[in-house]
């Protein structure tokens, strides 16, 4: 799915509808996938208590009281460029 959203949006989109909607496909396949796996994580929580993992940490700044809140969106979109940075590093 990761080489698929990096080759559609590397297309020179001059209005066609087919591209367009190929991509939100492809968002709501991501959407599904990334809210899957906070969900998951969310649960298992207490399996790494006191032990924070990347997902933990950026997690917990949705509890920050201070300016730095993140918000879901800030979260999926984080893993989302996560995910393809480490699809790319496979290569």
């Amino acid at each position: 799915m990761v080489v698929e959203l990096m080759t559609t949006a590397g297309y020179f989109n001059i209005g066609l509808q087919g591209i367009e909607r190929g991509m939100k496909g492809l968002h709501k396949k991501f959407d599904v996938l990334i809210t899957k796996m906070i969900e998951e994580h969310m649960a298992s929580a207490y399996q790494r208590k006191g032990k924070p993992d990347f997902l933990a940490v950026v997690m917990a700044q949705q509890e920050n009281s201070g300016e730095e809140r993140l918000s879901i969106n800030n979260i999926k979109a984080l893993l989302l460029v996560f995910l393809s940075s480490y699809s790319y590093s496979l290569d």
